[in-house]
């Protein structure tokens, strides 16, 4: 259940920055979403990473 969650967090996460990066940069680049989409996966699987790692610490 813990790694749903966890999922869900990080596509969130991924969500978010995707769409941030590429609304900002769409005034500069054309094709912003080939920024946003890399940044928000990074994004995405660090929160995934570190949210594993937090969980089997306790």
């Amino acid at each position: 259940m813990i790694r749903i969650v966890h999922f869900l967090i990080a596509f969130i996460v991924f969500t978010i920055i995707a769409v941030a990066v590429t609304a900002l940069l769409q005034e500069r680049i054309f094709f912003s979403v080939f920024v946003g989409l890399p940044a928000g996966t990074i994004a995405g699987v660090v929160t995934f990473i570190y949210l594993r790692v937090k969980s089997r610490e306790q």
